[in-house]
């Protein structure tokens, strides 16, 4: 069964991904929400919102991967199949992307905020090659998933238009390397530049299109190795995750305790640091391609969550986040910090449905047609 007949039965171990990741995200901004200024509570914070967008970004390369990887080698990937690719995609993430964006240039012009360089976030350049973000913050991610799926695809038509031989081979071949393209990105600035704090680092780095997309691309090696050796993985799928377990504690655990950081190991928090997380999320996903169905009580809530996890991630910061604490600030509600956490997420949950039910899936159910 071809994954595209598998999404539309739904794999549940795919919304557990998507649930798990967008939950983490939303636990991330939990500590600005209520100023929890410990740096402990904000690093931790940190690498809770790293793995949310990081689990977004290995499962969003293996199912666009799947689909390109199966038009590729059974459609050949005509321009007619790259045309329809790109178009489903935007349909998919633009539409949501432009109202958010719209409600958050209202809400800056309300609130007083810079619109400077907001022209950029219309084609998603607000951190192409440099960081210019001033509004919707979390946009950043949706950059790197927008130009892979230019990126990606033509490439593929390209190279199958040139080496028609192994289709095989050549995408396994053009995976590889991207990876190491974007390596060696990350290597060339880690050569011609200095980063002095994480803040740089975040800015400089980790939040910039060009020096990310390989956490996409990763993905695809996955969807690969599902495609032709699908029996394998599923047969090793449990230890897979289990060594992904301890990979993920050695490098946020471990590491710490003995002292990595951005300046005793700067070529490693600069370039193979993405890499390794990549790797790690990758290597843990399998379990949940082969989780097709559950049964139990609380799995109609994670499969609802999953379907309104991309409206969730467009409005729970720069919209819910923002008008909470511009009303806490202004003194407009007094709650305890347990209540303003429970309006966070009943809002966020409230607001993404109807986003979600009345604007998102009418444009799907149009674009299928």
């Amino acid at each position: 069964m071809s994954i595209q007949s598998k999404n539309k039965q739904r794999i549940f171990g795919l919304d557990v991904v998507r649930a798990l990741a967008i939950i983490l995200v939303l636990f991330s901004h939990v500590y600005y929400l209520i100023d929890l200024n410990h740096p402990s509570i904000i690093a931790l914070s940190g690498l809770i919102g790293f793995t949310g967008v990081e689990l977004f970004f290995v499962l969003s390369g293996f199912l666009i991967g799947s689909i390109l990887l199966k038009n590729y080698v059974e459609h050949n990937f005509t321009k007619k199949d790259l045309f329809v690719f790109l178009k489903r995609r935007w349909f998919r993430t633009l539409p949501s992307y432009y109202l958010v964006l719209f409600l958050n240039i209202i809400l800056a012009l309300f609130m007083g905020y810079s619109l400077e360089n907001i022209g950029r976030y219309f084609f998603f350049l607000q951190n192409f090659s440099a960081y210019y973000i001033t509004i919707f913050s979390e946009s950043w991610s949706l950059s790197v998933e927008e130009f892979t799926y230019i990126l990606a695809p033509v490439i593929l038509f390209i190279v199958g238009k040139i080496w028609n031989y192994n289709r095989k081979i050549s995408f396994l071949l053009i995976t590889l390397l991207l990876l190491f393209f974007f390596n060696g990105v990350r290597y060339f600035y880690y050569l011609n530049s200095s980063i002095n704090d994480m803040d740089q680092w975040n800015t400089q780095l980790k939040l910039i299109v060009i020096y990310r997309v390989d956490a996409i691309i990763i993905g695809f090696l996955v969807a690969w190795i599902h495609y032709y050796y699908g029996n394998l993985l599923k047969k090793y799928s449990v230890y897979l995750f289990i060594i992904a377990v301890h990979l993920y504690f050695l490098q946020f655990v471990v590491f710490n305790v003995y002292g990595f950081d951005i300046h005793t190991q700067p070529l490693y928090f600069r370039v193979f640091y993405f890499t390794f997380c990549a790797f790690t999320f990758a290597m843990g996903l399998p379990v949940f391609i082969y989780w097709e169905k559950a049964n139990f009580k609380i799995s109609k809530i994670i499969t609802g969550i999953s379907k309104i996890s991309y409206s969730m991630y467009l409005l729970h910061y720069s919209i819910i986040t923002v008008i909470l604490k511009k009303m806490l600030y202004d003194k407009y509600i007094i709650l305890s910090n347990i209540l303003v956490i429970v309006l966070y997420f009943l809002g966020t949950f409230v607001f993404s449905y109807f986003l979600y039910r009345f604007y998102e899936k009418p444009l799907m159910q149009l674009r299928d047609k």
